[in-house]
């Protein structure tokens, strides 16, 4: 059965790219482009013009949608449109329940350079909502032009079912790529870990990385292709701060990653590792939400 993936289209260059990721790394799917007109906010009508406000809303809309399936047919696909008015990233949702799609990809700017760091609004309202994995693009199309896809493929796991599903799904749907499987400790102190020696710290130091140790290798072990390009990596940290300057660091492609780990109350809280990571990484992030059924 083909997979389903939408993708919102709007006027930012994050949106294109999200587009070009898509018919790049999903070459058998069926790709619907949907844009999302908002009366409440969107505003292209002027003073003595024979067109409503609504028409004109309605019109650009279309020629947007028009420049994503001109993009498509330059790489050989075809695209589904949809034009949909409504709260943005509402009927998003709504249109992703009630038509059965699998995965959802869009692009991902901030409303000025101050908010910049995080996800707009609507992209980060469909990371918490949808109830299908999504893909964030955070950069334009030209810097994801440079990217190799699906290049170096960084998987950060904590040994939740949601981190082996994303390892399950990356390696399924990117058996071309070349994956890292990678675990951040969390140290429950600020310690330099290559300053501890002979301390109580240093035992829980060694504990926690055996520990890490152990979740690499089981992740590992759940790779059955002996011809994948895996790679394993430990550090200590943060999570969400490792995997992403871990991620620039080292001049990986894309992020894939559980859309939520071990630890509900520290999610409801303070938000999930995935979606701090999702909002501050300057690369591609894929969420995964539950064991894939096959690849994407």
């Amino acid at each position: 059965m083909s997979t389903t993936i939408l993708v919102p289209i709007d006027r930012s260059t994050q949106s294109t790219a999200g587009l070009v990721y898509t018919l790049v790394s999903f070459p058998d799917a069926t790709i619907t482009a949907i844009h999302v007109t908002d009366t409440n906010h969107d505003a292209y009508a002027t003073v003595g013009s024979p067109e409503s406000s609504e028409e004109r809303i309605a019109q650009a809309g279309e020629r947007l949608l028009e420049q994503a399936t001109e993009i498509a047919s330059e790489y050989g696909r075809e695209l589904e449109t949809v034009l949909e008015t409504g709260v943005p990233h509402r009927t998003i949702v709504e249109y992703t329940v009630e038509h059965d799609i699998d995965h959802v990809v869009m692009g991902s700017h901030g409303q000025s350079p101050i908010v910049r760091p995080f996800l707009g609004h609507v992209s980060e309202a469909v990371v918490r909502r949808a109830p299908v994995s999504t893909t964030i693009v955070p950069e334009g199309q030209s810097e994801l032009l440079e990217r190799e896809l699906p290049g170096r493929i960084l998987v950060p796991v904590d040994g939740s079912d949601q981190s082996l599903a994303a390892l399950e799904y990356a390696a399924s749907q990117f058996p071309e790529g070349r994956i890292t499987i990678f675990h951040a400790v969390a140290l429950p102190f600020e310690y330099d870990v290559d300053a501890i020696d002979g301390t109580y710290a240093a035992q829980i130091v060694d504990d926690l990385t055996e520990q890490g140790d152990s979740i690499l290798e089981a992740a590992d072990e759940t790779i059955e292709d002996d011809d994948l390009a895996v790679e394993t990596d430990l550090t200590y940290g943060e999570p969400s701060r490792s995997i992403v300057d871990y991620a620039a660091d080292n001049g990986f492609d894309q992020i894939i990653m559980g859309s939520h780990g071990r630890s509900l109350p520290a999610r409801l809280i303070t938000g999930s590792v995935a979606e701090t990571v999702s909002r501050r990484s300057t690369i591609p992030v894929t969420l995964i939400r539950g064991r894939p059924s096959g690849s994407a």
